[in-house]
């Protein structure tokens, strides 16, 4: 929906303001971009099934007494997740 004139000028007003008070604050508000809607679900369902599948993967490896899959699921419950997480946390802001 498109602002009025009398909107958009007292945008732009409020948007010089918090530059000449706050340049920094005002720096990060020109690089914020909302990450879209379908790409935040698509990484939270990536997530999730990376989660779940080493749940599953833990859980064989127990019933099996084995190390390897014991380790090879505790990567997928632990560390993917956090690094996927953790890169679009850096790469959203």
């Amino acid at each position: 929906m498109a602002l009025r004139d009398h909107e958009q000028h007292q945008l732009d007003e409020i948007e010089r303001c918090l530059a000449q008070e706050n340049p920094r604050l005002a720096r990060r508000f020109e690089k914020f971009r909302p990450m879209p809607a379908v790409t935040f679900a698509a990484a939270a369902l990536g997530v999730l099934s990376v989660f779940l599948t080493g749940l599953v993967v833990l859980v064989v490896g127990f019933g099996m007494g084995s190390a390897a899959p014991i380790a090879v699921g505790a990567v997928l419950t632990t560390a993917i997740p956090l690094t996927i997480v953790w890169f679009y946390r850096c790469h959203w802001r």
